[in-house]
This record gives C-alpha cells, sequence and structure tokens, in this order.
C-alpha cells in the first residue's frame, strides 16, 4: 500500500494535489508534524536533527519501483508524482506538493521492493527520515505513534472516497472537478499553464482516461469560456 498524505485535507478524497501556483511555499517539518499530533519541543527537535535534507531535480526518482523504500519522504518544497509501471504500462496515481508525506508502506515495513516510484516533476526539495531513526523517534516520544496513525486513518480515508469518485463519475465531471479542486476556477488560462509544468499525459492517467479524451475536454471547456 502507498501511503501519501496531501498537507491540507482534501474533503472530497481526490485531491490532486498540482497546486502549481504554490509551488514556490515550502512547509516545514514542525508544521507537517503539528498537523497530525501535538508533539512536544524535544520531539520536533529531534525529528529535524534526524531528517535529511535532498534536493531533487526535476524527472530523477526519490523513491523507485523495484528497490526497497526503508524512510519517510516529506516534500518541503516542489511538485512529486507517485507512479508505477505495470507490464510495461505507466499510470500516475498521485501527485504530491509542500508538505505531502510519502512511503510505500508494505516496502517500509517489510523490506519489499516498492511497487512505485516517486518523480519530481519540477525540481523539488525533501526530507528523507530512514525506518530505523523513525523507530528510535517513535519508540521515545508516544506522540509520533499518534501521528503516523492519523496519517494512516486520513489516507485510507481518502482513498474510499476517490475509489467512489471515480468509479461513479464521468470523465468530464472528474476533469472539472480536477480544476476546481487546484484551481477554485475553470478560466481557460490555468487548463494552458498547467501543460507548462505537468505533462499532459500524467494528468490523463491521474484521471484514469485517455490523452484524446482529455485534449477534447480541455477544447471543449475553452470553447465554451466556462467559468
Amino acid at each position: 500500500m502507498l501511503l501519501c498524505i496531501p498537507a491540507f485535507c482534501f474533503r472530497s478524497g481526490i485531491k490532486c494535489c498540482i497546486m502549481i501556483t504554490e509551488s514556490h511555499n515550502f512547509r516545514t517539518l514542525r508544521q507537517i508534524l503539528t498537523q497530525h499530533c501535538t508533539p512536544s519541543e524535544e520531539c520536533i527537535r529531534d525529528f529535524e536533527n534526524a531528517a535529511v535534507l535532498c534536493s531533487v531535480a526535476k524527472g530523477e526518482a526519490v523513491v523507485r519501483q523495484g528497490e526497497v523504500c526503508d524512510y519517510f519522504v516529506f516534500n518541503r518544497v516542489g511538485l512529486l508524482r507517485v507512479c508505477n509501471v505495470t507490464d510495461g504500462v505507466e499510470d500516475t496515481l498521485l501527485f504530491g506538493t509542500s508538505g505531502d508525506v510519502f512511503t510505500s508502506l508494505h516496502s517500509y515495513y517489510n523490506g519489499e521492493p516498492s511497487i512505485f516510484s516517486l518523480i519530481a516533476v519540477v525540481d523539488s526539495e525533501v526530507w528523507t527520515v530512514s525506518y530505523y531513526r523513525m523507530k528510535m523517534l517513535s519508540d521515545k516520544y508516544p506522540e509520533l505513534v499518534v501521528w503516523m496513525r492519523n496519517l494512516l486513518i486520513e489516507q485510507l480515508y481518502g482513498f474510499e472516497k476517490r475509489y467512489v469518485f471515480f468509479n461513479n463519475k464521468t470523465a468530464e465531471d472528474r476533469f472539472l472537478n480536477f480544476l476546481r479542486i487546484n484551481y477554485g476556477s475553470l478560466r481557460r488560462a490555468p487548463i494552458k499553464y498547467i501543460s507548462r509544468i505537468v505533462p499532459l499525459k500524467y494528468i490523463a492517467q491521474y484521471l484514469k482516461i485517455t490523452p484524446s479524451t482529455l485534449s477534447r475536454l480541455r477544447k471543449k471547456l475553452v470553447s465554451g469560456g466556462d467559468e
């Protein structure tokens, strides 16, 4: 199972996390931790000391499918894409922006190869905290156990909502919701802008539609001038 916890709650459970206009914002580890628990100052300090800050170039993998992911990834700034390749076919499952938390749970806990990759869509910065350090910290600070439990609950709820939505809405509904969630508007400008940041094929993969269907929906929206 993949763990990808959005930095801010998506009530519908289908947040795409492509907040391009906020790509220069960044979250601190303190902000990420205090969102799901009430850690002590000592806990926050030790957690910050355990985290390793890494720069990730566009197209570079933070987690590679087929390799063991024995660490948590905390996105400080940038845009990341969770994807999987099966029988030569790539699928984009999620996007993550500043403050989002990632790991491949079965790989993290069982030492098995990850079935997902986590790739930078733009130049990004992430913190990583290894399994060993996370275990030491959670043994010392019970609030971190609460933090991980709350992350899992939120993620499971999100997957449930996303499953229902994607199986009960049309392709057009999914696309319009994608725009509303990420931009709050259906103006034509954002539609043209996002393709400069995120290749449209990845958005099509995420929305479970073909690139040609996405192209048709974009043209329809632009020509209609919907708000």
